[in-house]
């Protein structure tokens, strides 16, 4: 159990005058129990009663599995599948909890520290696995069994083939070959957290490090403005100026950048206008990216500064702007 979320969520509660709250989102579930109350992806099968105690109502058919693998400990209210559970109070459906997981305690920068270890190693070992013959399935098949097998689950995971690189920004795999340049975008979660990671190869395209130079000054810039205190619309705001510094305005436009990460793959977005203001203690994804280049890894922001929660000790970097960014890896 969270102990500092469960804090965190009481003190709201006295302040709106809430003596309960249910609560069912799988990210607001993740972030007070460090446990999955999801079978279908997005849907949870529980409802936590926050009170002054805490109890968990679920059907029979999960019952005994929410209070041996993710909720040990918690008293358990079952209800007969067929009939399901209405919370007689207030929920997480009418409250926006986001703004209260935003900023990580110790324990929960640790465990994003270890997930962040085990999603690089998974995305860079499947990568440089890959063949130009593989297909883009096969290519996200490889990733996905990397994840797994590291306790991770893919929540989102986008592959494109030279072939559809340049054209999308969010690939579904398909059943097209990879070719000379390939990109692999994972968002992986465990225990609740969710950090993103995006790498590329090539088999000697021409364009591949040009434009992986161009999206690495975006990036910085982002990263450079992303300081406790700064809004979300500041660094929107630097974000847009670098496009226009390497004569690509236009491609702001064309996707969402990125922003705060967390217990889903963005809580909020760097946007024009955001007033959402950094802490110390968030996690920052920034994803800025052209046709054919994008650059993505998860940080943890500092008092000192910005610690790179994604690194690959096994895929090319190079320094860019005083930090260890990644290459198109050759070959």
């Amino acid at each position: 159990m969270n102990e500092a979320a469960l804090r965190r969520l009481r003190d709201w509660m006295g302040q709106r005058g809430l003596e309960r709250l249910f609560v069912q989102q799988p990210e607001n579930f993740a972030w007070l129990t460090g446990g999955d109350n999801t079978v279908v992806t997005l849907r949870g099968v529980g409802w936590l009663e926050v009170s002054d105690t805490l109890r968990l109502h679920t059907s029979q058919i999960e019952a005994t599995r929410m209070a041996e693998e993710e909720t040990p400990g918690l008293e358990i209210v079952a209800y007969p599948w067929y009939a399901p559970f209405t919370p007689p109070g207030p929920t997480d459906l009418q409250h926006d909890l986001t703004p209260l997981r935003l900023v990580l305690s110790p324990g929960e920068q640790d465990r994003a520290r270890a997930l962040g270890r085990d999603l690089a190693a998974a995305l860079g070992a499947a990568m440089r696995s890959a063949e130009e013959s593989w297909s883009e399935q096969g290519l996200a098949g490889a990733i996905a069994e990397e994840l797994w097998v590291r306790g991770i689950q893919p929540v989102v995971l986008l592959v494109a083939g030279e072939e559809r690189i340049f054209k999308y920004r969010h690939p579904l795999p398909k059943d097209r070959p990879l070719g000379r340049l390939f990109m692999g975008v994972v968002c992986g979660r465990r225990h609740g957290l969710v950090l993103s990671a995006t790498r590329l190869r090539g088999f000697g395209h021409l364009e591949a490090q040009a434009l992986n130079a161009q999206v690495l000054q975006v990036e910085a810039a982002a990263l450079g403005a992303s300081r406790p205190g700064a809004t979300l619309g500041q660094v929107a705001q630097t974000i847009r100026e670098a496009y226009a510094h390497i004569g690509r305005v236009e491609e702001f436009e064309k996707h969402h950048q990125g922003g705060i990460a967390g217990y889903r793959p963005r809580e909020a977005l760097a946007q024009p206008g955001s007033e959402v203001r950094l802490e110390a203690g968030m996690l920052l994804a920034y994803n800025p990216s052209l046709p054919g280049a994008k650059v993505e890894d998860t940080f943890l922001l500092t008092e000192e500064g910005l610690e790179n929660l994604t690194p690959d000790p096994e895929w090319p970097t190079a320094e860019f702007a005083g930090r260890l960014r990644p290459l198109v890896m050759e070959g």
